[in-house]
């Protein structure tokens, strides 16, 4: 329900007119324990819990310009942390982004961002980690995923943002192992 609501929203905004405009992808709805990339299929009777952490990842485009679009929601405040972690992050590799940056440059500063926070769970004290094998990327038109990527970790690839290209930075926070 809340993708298809997220959809006919930005349809009707968008006023959609088959490959000139419209979405992207298919909306995420990932919850909890799945960082990312689940989108429901027709039917599905999940019901959003007051405990859940749920990331909507949802995208338009404008003659094959795509937006890549995501947040992380929660509505109990113990998640509160986790969440200024992810947003903390995505600002500073925005911050870091630019002509002749390293990519892993951008991935370094948002790990040291996202892990400086920790939340605290049913007593106990979780570190927040970057989970390392989800990425931000280049977007070329019709391209969702054009073939850079930049990691969300310290390391990765010398390559340098060009003049011209388009990024999505995409940061993912865990209180598990990272993965």
């Amino acid at each position: 329900e809340i993708c298809e609501t997220l959809e006919g929203i930005a349809r009707k905004l968008m006023k959609e007119n088959g490959l000139k405009q419209g979405l992207a992808f298919p909306t995420g709805c990932s919850l909890n324990y799945c960082a990312a990339h689940y989108t429901p299929n027709a039917g599905d009777t999940t019901v959003l819990q007051y405990d859940d952490v749920c990331k909507i990842d949802f995208g338009t485009h404008v003659n094959g310009r795509i937006v890549d679009c995501a947040f992380t929601m929660a509505f109990n405040p113990r998640y509160d942390n986790l969440l200024k972690a992810v947003k903390e992050a995505t600002n500073t590799g925005i911050r870091e982004s630019g002509i002749d940056v390293r990519l892993c440059d951008i991935g370094e500063a948002i790990q040291e961002v996202m892990e400086s926070y920790e939340v605290e769970l049913d007593g106990k004290t979780y570190p927040i980690k970057s989970i390392r094998n989800l990425n931000g990327h280049s977007i070329q038109p019709y391209r969702i995923h054009a073939g850079k990527t930049v990691p969300i970790v310290k390391g990765g690839d010398m390559e340098r943002m060009e003049e011209m290209e388009i990024y999505a930075i995409e940061t993912f926070g865990s209180t598990g192992k990272g993965y």
